[in-house]
């Protein structure tokens, strides 16, 4: 979609009275920041998510004063509809179901895409969709240029998925922002907690690899922070399945990441793994997804089933 008609399309929801504006759940800083860009856009708007946000979304929060509603306190009369950004799927925000959705603005391959909305500004070539909304908003003041900056250097896996417009979007955010990289890093790839340093350790001594097809492609299980093992792993390994088992939910969430030379797109593989198990998959070629209707064990031998038989 061409810039003016992506604007113009932002723009035309400026005639509702109060909009409420979603993220996944588990808010990351890249859909934190896209929300918040949106909220000036949309001054009477709420963000909402769903669980508890990570830790970069958290201290960029603190850092800008930016409130995090949880979308099952809200009560839907009382919004016009729902904005969703930087994802389209309900398994990643199942809270949305029975909202009016007014527009979607994501940067994630339609595997496991089911949300519908007359107004969706999607680019899958994007990064993030930081990056998509930095583009599209004609003007923005410090803060907001500070959050997308963040957005975008959080979500691009340093960089590693990164276009030339990435780089000179930031630029000309921080340029904004007046803020130097490693304050903007500080918040993009916070030090992690003590929990999340022993869950990421505990993940490496349950740790099995295998090798497939010339590639290392490892597997473990966790009890969180699922996607910070899954990065930390695939600085060793070619592939990575990283599982983790939600009980009130009753499935298995999959955080899957590659290294830049894996041929295989993993966002074709988390789609044929849900549509075999039951759940929803997908994500981009290097880092995916999914959310499981089986137990850990069955859905990471699916996981390497599956992979075997693309390589």
């Amino acid at each position: 979609m061409e810039r003016a008609v992506a604007e113009k399309e932002i723009r035309s929801l400026a005639k509702y009275k109060k909009i409420a504006i979603a993220t996944h759940s588990r808010a990351d800083v890249d859909g934190l920041s896209a929300a918040y860009a949106l909220t000036k856009v949309y001054p009477n708007s709420v963000i909402c998510s769903s669980e508890e946000p990570g830790e970069g979304a958290k201290m960029l929060a603190a850092r800008l004063g930016i409130k995090v509603e949880d979308i099952s306190n809200l009560k839907k009369s009382d919004f016009d509809g729902l904005v969703v950004v930087d994802t389209s799927a309900y398994t990643l925000l199942p809270e949305a179901k029975g909202w009016k959705i007014l527009m979607i603005i994501d940067h994630h391959r339609a595997e496991g895409r089911d949300m519908q909305s007359d107004i969706q500004i999607v680019d899958v070539e994007s990064p993030s969709t930081a990056e998509i909304i930095a583009n599209i908003l004609p003007e923005m003041d410090r803060e907001t240029a500070f959050a997308l900056s963040v957005g975008i250097i959080a979500d691009g896996a340093r960089f590693k998925s990164a276009r030339t417009q990435t780089f000179e979007t930031l630029a000309k955010l921080m340029t904004i922002a007046n803020a130097n990289y490693s304050e903007l890093l500080a918040i993009a790839e916070p030090d992690p907690k003590d929990e999340a340093k022993i869950a990421i350790l505990t993940a490496m001594k349950r740790l099995n690899f295998i090798y497939i097809g010339g590639y290392v492609v490892a597997t473990t299980e966790v009890g969180s922070n699922e996607s910070d093992a899954a990065s930390l792993i695939a600085e060793a390994a070619d592939v990575v399945f990283v599982a983790k088992w939600k009980d009130r939910e009753k499935e298995t969430r999959i955080s899957a990441r590659a290294r830049a030379s894996v041929k295989i797109p993993l966002n074709e593989v988390m789609d044929e793994v849900a549509k075999e198990l039951g759940g929803a998959g997908g994500g981009h070629k290097k880092a995916a997804g999914a959310a499981l209707k089986c137990h850990t064990d069955e859905a990471l031998k699916t996981c390497i089933d599956i992979f075997s038989k693309k390589v």
